[in-house]
């Protein structure tokens, strides 16, 4: 099995670098820690989690149904049979010489 030759680009390197950032930004929050196990409220990650997300009051719907009258089934016209084929009815399209001449 043959591997294409990788191709960097500035875009490949700011996109790793970009995932590198917010893995340690995760690890540098979840081992984030003071000594005597306070809040310190001049630490910008404390203040950051601590934080309260603004709760919006949930919008609700107020859906209503109407019975609707229910439609006739269709009736299904019997078309007779054909006695005869006709041949011709299927054939295939004419060949470009035919059109030329």
């Amino acid at each position: 099995m043959v591997f294409p030759k990788l191709r960097w680009n500035w875009a490949s390197a700011l996109a790793i670098l970009c995932i590198g950032l917010v893995l340690m930004s995760g690890m540098a929050q979840a081992a984030h820690f003071h000594a005597l196990g306070t809040v310190d409220h001049d630490c910008a990650l404390c203040v950051a989690a601590h934080q309260l997300a603004y709760t919006t009051p949930l919008i609700t719907l107020d859906c209503s149904s109407r019975p609707v009258a229910s439609l006739p089934i269709a009736i299904r016209r019997v078309q007779p049979r054909r006695a005869i084929f006709f041949r011709l009815i299927s054939r295939p399209p004419p060949s470009g010489t035919a059109v030329l001449a």
